[in-house]
């Protein structure tokens, strides 16, 4: 059993590497991730324009604090942008099993709509046919 699921898992994420490779997953994450870093450096080098800081300690201590501040807008804007990519990334999966079902549903009515002209077809056929227009004999008739 474990092997029956590990192979429907493997087949899952075949199909979900697809789908995100003909989308910009991808760069769209790593876009968020550069942006997230650059947060950081911008709230790190804020302290230096300061102009009224003498102090090399001084300025040290406000960068240091300016980057650990830069932290938390930097992984809430991470953390946004990948669950943005994350529903757009679910959208066009549902998009996509949902155009290969509509897919299969009118094959499958092609199908039937084929076996309906078929069975038609045979049945005028049957109907014009010499045989069919012989009348039938009852048991009487025949044993005659």
């Amino acid at each position: 059993m474990k092997v029956i699921f590990m192979g429907k898992n493997k087949r899952s994420r075949e199909v979900l590497e697809a789908i995100r490779r003909n989308t910009a997953y991808a760069t769209g994450r790593a876009f968020s991730l550069v942006t997230s870093v650059l947060t950081v450096v911008a709230c790190a080098g804020l302290p230096c324009l300061i102009p009224a800081v003498n102090g090399d300690e001084i300025l040290l201590s406000l960068i240091l604090f300016g980057a650990l501040g830069g932290v938390v807008p930097a992984l809430l804007l991470n953390h946004l942008a990948n669950a943005i990519f994350d529903g757009a990334d679910s959208l066009v999966q549902i998009a996509k099993f949902q155009e290969r079902s509509l897919r299969r549903r009118n094959d499958a009515l092609d199908m039937v709509e084929k076996i309906r002209d078929e069975v038609e077809a045979e049945e005028n056929l049957s109907r014009h046919s010499p045989e069919a227009d012989k009348p039938e004999l009852t048991e009487n008739e025949e044993a005659s």
